[in-house]
């Protein structure tokens, strides 16, 4: 019994934990790249659950079972290849844009005058 009284604490503390790690990142600025990945993230989570949970009522159909069963899994697959393409292309980005910032522009972010 001390088991699971021991593990419901555990779940509820890690549920909380949750909570709280939700709304920090959720008043992260919109630019932010850990904000915006958990963004996609999250879609990405709800798009493949909606589609485990549509899957129900269309298998006993005929003809639109076979349809979902080669549509959906294709679409994941890219929906969910662009969730990773992206999360690795704002780095590349992120390299070039500070090697191309002008020295002028440079000193009037850091409050130089020329």
């Amino acid at each position: 019994m001390e088991l699971i009284r021991d593990l419901l604490i555990f779940i509820a503390v890690m549920f909380a934990l949750c909570l709280v790690l939700i709304v920090v990142i959720s008043m992260l600025p919109d630019d932010n790249p850990l904000k915006r990945i958990l963004t996609a993230l999250s879609h990405r989570i709800g798009a493949t659950l909606a589609a485990g949970m549509i899957a129900v009522p269309v298998e006993p159909i005929p003809g639109l079972d076979v349809l979902y069963d080669i549509a959906i899994p294709i679409a994941l697959i890219w929906y969910w290849f662009t969730f990773f393409r992206d999360a690795i292309r704002p780095a590349e980005r992120s390299e070039h844009t500070v090697r191309d910032v002008s020295p002028e522009l440079q000193r009037l972010r850091l409050g130089q005058r020329p």
